[in-house]
């Protein structure tokens, strides 16, 4: 009997401690699956409360050709914590339209397997248009003095010239024309990578890059000529210095031999790029030049309540959302004031990394106490100056919002129609017993009471 009392607590005393415990394993969701010729289907692995953006690796679909990866990073301050959730996505595309059965499949996570469900995707003939654009006055443009080969190394951008501080992307990728007579075989091409990569990697410059755990090989074409584009790297940089960046020529050494020839048959044959030059450009006179963030930028903008209380507090979420580099967005100035009391806001922020450009999000969620009475368009306080440079113009993003604060003499007259919302309102007759629950933070204390008890009755039971 006693023995059954005891592996009952072992039991108990488990249970508890596991559901102290906070699941955060990696999840996979899945994009639209009725899908155009021209839409991605998408597959993502969401990894929640992780600092570092983890490796993934993505499987194979029969019929479906990968293409662009992107990662996003989201940071929420939970409880003075800052909780950080990884999102790593990977894109399909159908070669013909037609209905792909998708059965389960593996997907490594930081080493770790986890096992998708079995899905139907289905593509239909047909066209989407894309209201943000596809993206293609972005592409990277391959650099090479190819003249026609068959094989070429090329390291690319997609801008020329960029303003301080203003992003611009860089790829490279080993380019085999379809009909080239040769085959190939990457050679140790994580020591090469690394090599290159430390020759790539500008000084000054502030880098966002999607990762690249595996060589994704599309189609392209160059010059009326079909080639398969093997990518080896990609990334966003932001230069944070006035100097031109150079890219140095790199080398790649691939295992090439004739067709139908394999293992001794190939030879190591070396493939070169041309060096490239981004000229960076200083921003036109401003007394905040040298602090201001560059970047195409609009601003949503939420105010809890558009009327209180002198002395009630009020949310209002200034957000700033676009495109640039979202991670080193500055915080509002707000000058100090007679009219309002203004906390230091909530931070959180969004920030997706594509082949292309990073977008993505920052909030500024600020706690706001009125001191007097009147009528405040927040305008006067929140501006948000930032340089464009797709206009190569400053440009403000401005409150819209206006807020009414009506004294005692409103507040008495209409207590009745509109209750009592203020922060002091009817103090005298607040009943101090109804306290605010936390219901995680009770849960967690019965949770450690229980514990306590279970200890204290195991000892009870040995000592009988």
């Amino acid at each position: 009997m006693k023995l059954y009392v005891i592996l009952s607590i072992i039991l108990c005393f488990s249970c508890t401690i596991h559901a102290q415990i906070i699941n955060n394993d990696p999840i996979i969701e899945f994009g639209p699956q009725n899908l155009k010729m021209d839409e991605p289907f998408t597959i993502s692995v969401v990894v929640p409360d992780v600092e570092n953006r983890p490796s993934v690796t993505f499987p194979e679909i029969a019929g479906l050709e990968k293409r662009s990866k992107s990662a996003t990073s989201t940071m929420n301050t939970v409880g003075g914590k800052q909780i950080v959730v990884q999102t790593i996505s990977q894109q399909y595309f159908a070669l013909k339209q037609g209905t792909y059965i998708i059965e389960p499949f593996f997907i490594t996570v930081n080493g770790v397997k986890i096992k998708s469900e079995e899905l139907t995707v289905v593509y239909s003939p047909g066209t989407v248009s894309n209201a943000e654009g596809d993206g293609q006055e972005d592409a990277v443009v391959p650099e090479s003095v190819n003249n026609g080969e068959d094989i070429f190394l090329s390291v690319g951008t997609n801008k020329k010239a960029v303003f301080i501080r203003e992003g611009f992307a860089l790829g490279m990728s080993l380019y085999v024309a379809e009909n080239a007579p040769v085959q190939m075989d990457f050679y140790q091409v994580n020591t090469q990578l690394q090599a290159m990569l430390k020759k790539l990697r500008p000084v000054g410059c502030w880098e966002e890059n999607v990762g690249i755990e595996e060589i994704i090989k599309h189609r392209v074409t160059i010059g009326g000529r079909k080639y398969t584009a093997y990518n080896l790297y990609q990334a966003q940089f932001f230069p944070m210095t006035l100097q031109d960046i150079v890219f140095p020529s790199v080398t790649l050494d691939m295992l090439v031999g004739a067709v139908g020839k394999t293992g001794e048959g190939k030879v190591i044959k070396s493939f070169r790029s041309r060096a490239i030059k981004i000229a960076v450009k200083p921003l036109p006179p401003h007394p905040l030049k040298d602090q201001i963030a560059v970047g195409e930028y609009s601003l949503v903008e939420r105010l809890s309540s558009k009327m209180v209380y002198p002395g009630e507090s009020i949310r209002y979420l200034f957000r700033i959302e676009g495109r640039g580099n979202i991670a080193a967005i500055p915080m509002p100035e707000i000058s100090t004031n007679s009219a309002f009391d203004f906390y230091p806001p909530d931070v959180s922020r969004i920030i997706k990394r594509s082949s292309q450009y990073v977008t993505g999000e920052k909030s500024f969620d600020y706690f706001v106490v009125p001191r007097q009475d009147g009528t405040f368009p927040l305008g006067r306080y929140f501006q948000w100056v930032f340089f464009n440079p797709k206009t190569a113009k400053y440009d403000t993003l401005i409150s819209q919002k206006t807020l009414q604060v009506r004294g005692d003499d409103y507040k008495l007259g209409n207590l009745s129609l509109h209750g009592s919302a203020g922060l002091y309102d009817n103090l005298e007759r607040l009943d101090s017993s109804q306290e605010y629950f936390d219901f995680k933070q009770i849960l967690k204390d019965v949770t450690n009471a229980v514990v306590i008890l279970l200890l204290i009755t195991m000892v009870w039971i040995f000592r009988k």
